[in-house]
């Protein structure tokens, strides 16, 4: 009788380690399960842009670095290009027969850019230095690097509401130049590779469109290149 006990409690051990065993084994074969992670933002409210007045001033300046929501003139873009991502014009670009604001990139790659002040390839050859210096290391023309930033204007999109995962699956088209930005558009963005962007994707809302506070420009009220935009930026970390 005890061997028929001892063999009935050995059978029923062997059998539990049977069923204990092939639980973890299929444990182990099972697809490891990972949390999705959220995509953070930056962002950065009342950031201004001035048209092609403020190129050379330090205080206004027609440049801003997106990863980092500041102003920024000529002069800094040529100490640190790679940190201009996006520039303000006001005027006629791609033959437009009006004149309006635009948002580009530093440099436009599909584009063999014409640096000629008068007859150029608009907005790009506006930017040149001080009126007694036009050919300054600080023109744009002369930037050791200029970023390709890709612009492209949304509709359709609440920038308010928008989160990081749903901005990291936009795709931006290759485009350079958003033209006639006004109060209300967004501009969807993606940063250079090789500048301190390192492609990372974003959003730009037009929240204002304003003179130059300046008492000293009162005489240019509503002259668009001595305006300045403001902007709201969420950019992916």
């Amino acid at each position: 009788m005890w061997k028929v006990f001892s063999e009935t409690i050995t059978l029923i051990f062997n059998e539990n380690m049977k069923k204990i065993l092939f639980l973890f084994l299929a444990t182990l074969m099972l697809p490891a399960v990972t949390e999705a992670k959220s995509v953070k933002l930056k962002q950065f409210n009342d950031v201004y842009i001035f048209g092609q007045s403020g190129r050379n001033s330090q205080k206004k300046g027609s440049a801003v670095s997106l990863t980092m929501g500041v102003t920024k003139a000529l002069e800094d873009g040529a100490n640190d290009p790679k940190d201009v991502d996006v520039m303000c014009f006001f005027g006629k670009v791609n033959h437009s027969k009006v004149k309006f604001f635009s948002l580009f990139s530093p440099e436009d790659p599909n584009q063999n850019i014409d640096w000629e002040k008068d007859g150029g390839t608009s907005p790009w050859c506006k930017f040149e230095g001080k009126s007694s210096e036009p050919d300054a290391y600080y023109a744009l023309k002369n930037w050791k690097h200029r970023n390709h930033t890709k612009l492209e204007k949304l509709d359709g999109i609440d920038f308010d509401s928008a989160t990081g995962e749903q901005i990291d699956a936009l795709t931006v088209s290759d485009s350079y130049l958003a033209e006639n930005v006004t109060v209300g558009d967004v501009i969807l963005f993606q940063t250079d590779e090789k500048g301190y962007g390192k492609g990372k994707k974003g959003l730009i809302k037009i929240v204002a469109i304003e003179d130059d506070p300046d008492p000293k420009k009162a005489d240019k009220k509503g002259q668009g290149q001595y305006q300045r935009l403001t902007l709201n930026i969420k950019i992916v970390k």
